[in-house]
This record gives structure tokens, sequence and C-alpha cells, in this order.
């Protein structure tokens, strides 16, 4: 019999320890899973779902769920978001539990483009309750947030990107000066286009209407140029070097000078009336182009990546 004092009734003693800790690690991560998988099921059961025969009887066919899932994202380019959705859904229901986080990503950016942003919500979240630090359902949750004027949640997310040491810059810059816009605060956005440069654009477009002439003041040759597209539809710009080729272009006044935009140097010499200029908007990062512009890429939603692009058209 072993006594207690004995080396190897402690080597025996330890042992057991390690033991009883591997069960209990085992254990409770048997009931961490089990607890995943009834979450999944109660999330699933949620969302509506529109019994489509037609899709039932393909999936019981002998074809892929990677086929599958491209009809689904085929439908999606087509816009038929229900259709994709429905396949989503049949998906999700006959994955394995590692598989349905990749298709509820899916369905969580069908939701978004089809206009559901709470269930897009819904979706992201419940992918982050088991990837609290998966980048593509934190970079969409943002956007989503956005549309929702979810502030507070937005700040949460930049703190948890920045725990993943990404760049956030362009996202603090976007969301101060969304929650000073929202708040009204001038004094707010005056500050943080000191701090974030790039909102130039956002700062001449908010101040242009309520004081002109602290942005006329502000802006130079290139800032002129380069925001055409608001000064452009701007009526009232002072006779300053800087405006006179718009002025010129315009017909208000006339200048032998060249422009240096050879646009406004063609409608100098235009009859009035029957030329005017058209504004698009380039991304950088996706080079997807689009008539109006916002500060995140419609296409790819990359923030502040549009370009003006400028064209003469008829009037």
């Amino acid at each position: 019999m072993l006594d207690y004092r004995d080396p190897l009734f402690s080597i025996i003693v330890f042992l057991a320890l390690i033991a009883i800790t591997i069960l209990i690690v085992n254990f409770l991560g048997s009931l961490k899973h089990k607890n995943q998988l009834k979450e999944l099921k109660e999330f699933i059961d949620k969302f509506d779902f529109l019994d489509d025969k037609e899709i039932e009887s393909i999936f019981s066919d002998n074809i892929s769920k990677n086929a599958l899932l491209l009809l689904a994202i085929a439908f999606e380019k087509e816009g038929n978001y229900e259709k994709s959705l429905n396949i989503y859904m049949v998906l999700l229901k006959n994955s394995e539990n590692n598989e349905k986080f990749k298709i509820l990503q899916n369905m969580a950016e069908v939701y978004f483009k089809a206009g559901f942003l709470h269930k897009s919500r819904e979706a992201l979240l419940e992918i982050l309750k088991s990837y609290p630090r998966k980048l593509d359902a934190l970079e969409l949750l943002f956007i989503v947030d956005d549309k929702l004027k979810n502030y507070d949640e937005m700040e949460n997310i930049i703190e948890i990107l920045e725990e993943l040491e990404i760049d956030t810059y362009k996202q603090k810059a976007y969301l101060y000066f969304q929650k000073a816009k929202f708040a009204y605060d001038k004094e707010q956005i005056i500050n943080l286009y000191k701090k974030y440069p790039i909102l130039k654009r956002n700062y001449i477009n908010y101040f242009i209407h309520i004081n002109p002439k602290m942005v006329f003041d502000e802006v130079n040759q290139e800032d002129v140029y380069k925001f055409l597209d608001i000064f452009w539809q701007f009526d009232m710009l002072p006779m300053q070097e800087k405006f006179i080729f718009i002025k010129a272009a315009k017909k208000e006044i006339t200048t032998t000078l060249k422009a240096p935009v050879f646009e406004l140097e063609v409608l100098k010499y235009t009859p009035k009336g029957l030329a005017d200029l058209e504004f698009e908007y380039i991304c950088n990062n996706c080079k997807h182009l689009t008539p109006l512009y916002d500060d995140r890429c419609p296409h790819c939603k990359a923030l502040f990546t549009l370009e003006l692009e400028i064209q003469i058209t008829k009037a």
C-alpha cells in the first residue's frame, strides 16, 4: 500500500489531476459545441423560409453543394434575392456545422443587398458569436450598422479591428464625420477636417451652402479642380483667380488665359446653352464607375476611393 509521503503517490495524484482536467476541458468543449449547434438551429428557425419544392427536389438529386452554391450566387447576381436566399436556406439546413458560417456570410450579404438590414445584422452576429474576429463579417457589420445609424456599435467594431491590427484611419474619419453631421456639430466637423484631411470633400460639400466664404478662403486651385463637380453646381462663385476658368466656362466672364482643365477650355469657346459638364466617379480600388458620389464605393464598399471623371455633354 502506498504511503501519501511516497514520491510515487505524488506522481499518481498529479497524473490523476491532469486526467481530470483533460476530461473537464473536453466536456466543456463538447458542451460549447452543442450550445453552438442549438443556437444555430434556433437562429435558422427564426427566419421565414418560403417553401420551394423545386429547390428541395434539386437538393434531393445528385447535385453537389458547390453546384447549388453557384446557383445561389447566379440568382443573387440576377437580383433574384428571394430564390437565392431559398437555396442558401436549404444548404444551411443540410450542411455540416463548419460549413454553415460561410453560408450565413453569403446570406448576410444577400439580405444586405435586398435591403433587409436587420436580418443581415442577425446573420452576422450569429457568425461572430463563434468567430468574433472574422474580418469579412466585421466589415459588413460596420456597413450595416452605418445604414442603421448604430454609431456606438460601429465604434465597438473599430476597436475590434484595431485589436486585429487593421488600419482604421478611414473608418474613424467616416464614422466621426457621420456622427458630427447627424448632430449638426459644425465646430466638430471643422476639427475633424483638421485631424483627417481625407474629409476635405465632406468639409467643402457641407459648408459651401452654410458658410461659402470660409470654403472659398480655405480651398486652393488644386482643390477647385479636384472637386469641380461641387463648385460647378454653385452659382455664386466669387471673382477670385482660382475660380475664373469656371466662370469663363459658364460665360459669366471672358478671359484669354488657357484653362488647365481641357473640358473648361472647350466650354469657354462653346456657345452658351449648347454644352454642359457631366460628372462620374471611378473607384480607384475596383475601377467601378458610378454617376453619384458617395464616401463608400457602391460596388466594392471601400471608403474614400471615388475620384472625379469629367465629360462634356449636351446642355
